[in-house]
C-alpha cells in the first residue's frame, strides 16, 4: 500500500490546522486539523503566499493546547527524519528534542511507542512477501526463502504433530557444509528476537577455521525434547556425514538429551559460564551472593568452588567436602540449603545426577584446546539483537527484519570463505588479547601438572593453583 500524502499542518494561536486546498493564486485554504475527528471543529481560515494565517471562522468543541499542538509537530518531525534520513532511532528522538524540547516528546508517547512510530516511517519498501512473513501466521514466501545472492536460505518450515511446535530453519549450501565438517557444534537460543508464534531462535555453530561462527539458525514455537530431535532429524537428513564428536550447550536438559539421541557416543558438555551463572543464582537465592566478595565469609569457599569443573571427574566428591570444609561453622541453614543443591543435582553421592561432574568437567576441554564456554554464542546474538534495534528502532524486531540480519550473517560466511580461499592466513575471528592467551597457557600447565615439582597437585592444592592461574583475586 503506497504512502498517504498527508497535506501540509501548521500551528495556529495552540491549535493545529491542515491545509484543505490551494487555488490558483497560491493561497491555502485551511481547516482545523480535529475538523474530521469526534470533536468536529468547523474552523477555517486560509495562509497567504507571506505564510500568513488569517482565521475567518473560530474553534469550536475543544481549547488551545500549545503543549499537545507541540506534540503533533515533533511526531511529524520523527516521521520525517525517519523516513528521509539513516539516522540511527536514538539520534532522530536526539534531534527532534533539541528542536522541540522534551516536554513535547514526552506527550508525544513513550519511548518504546516512539521508536516503534520510527520504525513503521521507515517501511515504505516492504512488499507481499514481507508483509507475509510478518503477519499473526508467517508465511515464508519469495525473497524471504533466498538469502542475498538470491541462493536457497529456508532449508524447513515444518510442524511436529506431537508438539504442535512449528520450526523453520534457515541457511545456505555452505552454512551446511561447514556444519557437515565440524567436529564440534555448540548451540544456544535467545528469545529477546523471536516474534509469535515463536518463541526461540536457535542457532547452531560449527568450527570454521580459527572462529566459532554461527551456520544454521531455527525459529522454534516449541522447546521440548521431542521439538530438539524433530530439528536435529531434520538437518541430519540434509547433512548425512554430518557426525560431530563434541556438543557444548547451556543447562538444558531437553537439548542435550535430543542431541545424545542424534549422536549417539557423542561428548555432551555444558558451557563453564552458564553453569557458574546458575550457581551464583542459587546462592543470591539463599541470600550468600553478598557473602562471596574477598574478605567474607564464604570468599575462600566460592572463589575454589569456581575452579571444581577443572579438577578431577572421578574425585569431585572428595574434593567438594574438602571445600565444604573451609565454610564457616556452624553453617547457617542458607549455606546448609546451598550444600545440598550442589550435592542433589551436581556433585552427590546420589545414584543418578541430573547434571553428573562428566557434562561440566572441562579438564578434558582444556587439554584439548577445546571451548570451555559458549560466550562466542552469546557475543553473537548480542550482535544480532544490536543490529535489529539499530537499523530498525523497536525494541522486538519484526520477522523480515530478524531474516534481514541472518541473510547478512550468512553472507559474512561467504566472504570469510572466498578470503581464506585467497589468502590461507587470512584469520575470521578478532586477535584475542594477549592476557586471555596468557592466562590459558597458565591453566594449561596446571591441569597437565606440568608447573608442579615432585608429586601432582591434587584437592585444595590443585584447586588453588587454578584460582592463581585465572588470577582470581
Amino acid at each position: 500500500m503506497p504512502k498517504r500524502n498527508l497535506r501540509p499542518i501548521y500551528p495556529h494561536l495552540g491549535f493545529m490546522i491542515r491545509t484543505n486546498k490551494v487555488l490558483a493564486n497560491g493561497v491555502e485554504l485551511l481547516y482545523c486539523s480535529e475538523r474530521q475527528t469526534s470533536i468536529g471543529c468547523t474552523a477555517k481560515g486560509h495562509r497567504d503566499d507571506n505564510g500568513v494565517i488569517t482565521l475567518l471562522k473560530p474553534h469550536t468543541g475543544h481549547v488551545e493546547n500549545d503543549g499537545l499542538v507541540e506534540a503533533k509537530q515533533a511526531r511529524l518531525e520523527l516521521k520525517e527524519l525517519a523516513s528521509s534520513t539513516k539516522l540511527p532511532p536514538r539520534d532522530v528522538l536526539h534531534e527532534t528534542r533539541m528542536k522541540y524540547g522534551a516536554a513535547a516528546l514526552v506527550m508525544a508517547g513513550s519511548s518504546s511507542s516512539l521508536e516503534r512510530y520510527i520504525g513503521r516511517a521507515r517501511q515504505g519498501d516492504r512488499c507481499l512477501d514481507t508483509e507475509a512473513v510478518d503477519a499473526a501466521k508467517p508465511i515464508f514466501q519469495g525473497k524471504m526463502c533466498l538469502d542475498n545472492d538470491q541462493e536457497p536460505f529456508l532449508l524447513f518450515d515444518d510442524t511436529l504433530t506431537q508438539t504442535g511446535g512449528r520450526h523453520a530453519a534457515f541457511g545456505n549450501k555452505l552454512s551446511l557444509e561447514v556444519l557437515e565438517s565440524s567436529e564440534i557444534f555448540l548451540t544456544d537460543g535467545t528469545f529477546s528476537v523471536a516474534q509469535a508464534p515463536f518463541v526461540q531462535l536457535w542457532v547452531l555453530h560449527a568450527k570454521f577455521d580459527d572462529a566459532t561462527i554461527p551456520v544454521v539458525n531455527v525459529l522454534m514455537s516449541s522447546r521440548s525434547n521431542a521439538d530438539y530431535s524433530f530439528v536435529l532429524e531434520k538437518l541430519k537428513a540434509m547433512m548425512p556425514n554430518w557426525n560431530p564428536s563434541d556438543f557444548f550447550g547451556d543447562l538444558e536438559l531437553g537439548q542435550s538429551k535430543a542431541v545424545s539421541d542424534a549422536f549417539p557416543g557423542i561428548r555432551t558438555n555444558y558451557c563453564y559460564f552458564h553453569l557458574l551463572q546458575a550457581w551464583y543464582r542459587r546462592m543470591k537465592k539463599h541470600n550468600l551472593g553478598t557473602l562471596t566478595t574477598h574478605g567474607n565469609q564464604l570468599y575462600q569457599f566460592w572463589s575454589l568452588l569456581r575452579c571444581l569443573p577443572y579438577a578431577d571427574p572421578a574425585k569431585v566428591e572428595q574434593d567438594f567436602d574438602l571445600l565444604v570444609g573451609r565454610m564457616p561453622t556452624p553453617l547457617t541453614p542458607d549455606m546448609t540449603n546451598f550444600v545440598n543443591y550442589l550435592r542433589r543435582y551436581y556433585v552427590g553421592p546420589r545414584p543418578s545426577l541430573m547434571f553428573p561432574p562428566s557434562s561440566w568437567n572441562v579438564s578434558d576441554r582444556t587439554i584439548r584446546n577445546l571451548p570451555r564456554t559458549t560466550n562466542s554464542v552469546e557475543a553473537h546474538h548480542r550482535n544480532l539483537e544490536r543490529c535489529v534495534r539499530d537499523t530498525n528502532g523497536r525494541t522486538t524486531p519484526l520477522l523480515s527484519e530478524l531474516l534481514k540480519c541472518l541473510r547478512q550473517e550468512a553472507s559474512k560466511l561467504k566472504f570469510d570463505k572466498e578470503a581464506l580461499d585467497v589468502d590461507p592466513t587470512y584469520k575470521i575471528s578478532s586477535r584475542r588479547k594477549l592476557k586471555d592467551i596468557s592466562k590459558d597457557k597458565r591453566i594449561l600447565a596446571v591441569v597437565q601438572n606440568t608447573s608442579a615439582t615432585g608429586a601432582p597437585l591434587t584437592g585444595l592444592a590443585y584447586l588453588k593453583a587454578i584460582r592463581a592461574a585465572k588470577k582470581y583475586i
